[in-house]
């Protein structure tokens, strides 16, 4: 396993293994217990039609680590894992 340290990954682009450019990385959330990195914050590409995905107060993607392809020169994200608001709704109850 090859360690990236936290410092080396502001303002890498992230794109989907699609190729959608979601923007850059911004900032990260950990768990204080176990100190696992919960989600990538990015700061959205201008381009971005960011309503159908998941965003903080301010604006920012939250990007779940459990999407990461891959980390090099830009990060990688499983279109399919990617937290969008439409996987997040439930069904209405009739």
């Amino acid at each position: 396993m090859v360690k990236i340290k936290a410092s080396k990954l502001r303002d890498v682009e992230i794109i989907t293994d699609t190729g959608i450019r979601l923007g850059w990385v911004y900032d990260m959330s950990f768990d204080e217990e176990t100190g696992n990195i919960l989600v990538i914050v990015a700061e959205p590409d201008e381009d971005l039609d960011v309503s159908e995905f998941v965003t903080d107060h301010e604006g920012l993607l939250l990007i779940p680590t459990s999407a990461i392809k891959s980390i090099g020169e830009v990060i990688i994200v499983d279109s399919n894992k990617l937290a969008v608001k439409s996987k997040l709704r439930r069904p209405r109850s009739f």
